[in-house]
């Protein structure tokens, strides 16, 4: 059912920011066009509200914030009309969001095949918290603003300054779900639904590094955090971390994806500062979170039979503990990267058509649910 078109755009005019882009890149599946976006620059020409962002970095502590825009460029309007039209006219927006060591390149083509089954949609992928395009204004930023609850606080706060959600309650809700992978998955259990309308927001975790029940992934978090400090002592440990402990945990992370996920962690690796990479282990070691609920609508988990960063047994335990319900749980056949077209790449071919499909189908249920 992705025949429907919206009888209004959902936004009264495109934000100023759309034209604004950086980089244009057309994307390997077709027609699917990306475009890249930097919220420092951004400001700078004054396409987004100054005071906004400032306050933006000032409460993430970042120094900026990357993301792409993706469409289905199926018109014959220039880039920056049929983006604007595009990001006015949208039945819904999908929010992909990576995890440790990442970038939005992580994704590869899955957003891209998204937008193909259904070129309605428009996909943001940023870079998130100390990551790729998105640096800490200091190489040793605090924990807790490393942790999944700060990466969810600036994605809302992003998109509010975004300004592409629908704020008028005259016009239909458009529905927006977030899908993210390892610490990027944990994320979207901190959403505060408060600032969401009903049945405005779906959310698909992929292989979650929420830990708060396995002290064993815990310890060893919270160890490499500090190990990895200790490294920036000397440059002879400094060597040890990126021509030993790097790789070894890159093919932890990573191993069953495909080489460009794989260079894509290398690369983040070698260019994101050691007191990021640090910190953020150790927020996932550290985080002690007690959910004061027992319902959590319109979410699936997606969890992996093979995965060594997010052991099975203990995340369905925390998952039935908070109540989940079976049905929102899927187990694919593969390790942390279930999806990405690796070492298994008929299994994990099957897997991202799985994920594919329910990244459609969450979509397609918050569309329905309001009639549009």
């Amino acid at each position: 059912m992705t025949d429907k078109q919206p009888s209004k755009p959902y936004l009264n005019r495109a934000p100023d920011w759309v034209g604004g882009y950086i980089k244009w890149l057309a994307e390997d599946v077709a027609p699917i066009r990306r475009v890249t976006y930097s919220l420092k620059d951004l400001a700078q020409r004054g396409l987004v509200d100054r005071e906004k962002a400032s306050v933006f970095t000032g409460d993430t502590l970042l120094d900026d914030f990357a993301w792409r825009l993706l469409w289905a460029d199926t018109d014959r309007e220039p880039d920056s009309e049929s983006i604007a039209r595009i990001v006015q006219e949208a039945e819904g927006i999908l929010v992909f969001v990576h995890g440790w060591d990442g970038s939005g390149e992580i994704w590869e083509d899955l957003p891209a095949l998204a937008l193909k089954a259904n070129p309605r949609l428009i996909a943001l992928v940023p870079d998130v918290n100390g990551f790729g395009g998105s640096p800490f204004s200091d190489d040793q930023p605090p924990v807790d603003k490393c942790d999944p609850p700060a990466v969810m606080a600036a994605l809302q706060q992003w998109l509010d300054l975004l300004g592409v959600r629908q704020q008028d309650t005259a016009r239909p809700v458009r529905p927006l779900t977030f899908i993210g992978h390892s610490m990027g998955g944990a994320t979207l259990f901190f959403l505060d639904e408060t600032q969401w309308r009903d049945g405005e927001v779906g959310r698909i975790a992929c292989a979650p590094a929420l830990l708060m029940n396995d002290r064993q992934r815990q310890q060893f978090y919270r160890a490499l955090g500090a190990s990895i400090q200790l490294t920036r002592l000397t440059d002879l440990l400094d060597r040890i971390t990126e021509n030993i402990l790097a790789p070894r945990l890159i093919e932890a992370l990573a191993g069953g994806s495909s080489p460009r996920v794989q260079e894509e962690h290398r690369r983040v690796f070698k260019t994101t500062p050691e007191g990021v990479i640090a910190q953020t282990f150790a927020a996932m070691g550290l985080l002690e979170i007690t959910f004061d609920r027992r319902q959590w609508d319109n979410f699936l988990v997606f969890l992996a039979h093979k995965d060594l960063l997010v052991g099975m047994e203990p995340a369905l335990d925390l998952l039935a503990d908070i109540g989940f319900d079976p049905a929102q749980i899927r187990v694919a056949m593969g390790d942390h990267y279930f999806f990405s077209i690796g070492k298994q790449a008929e299994l994990h071919t099957r897997n991202r058509d799985l994920l594919l499909k329910e990244i459609l189908a969450m979509h397609v249920k918050l569309r329905d649910s309001h009639g549009l």
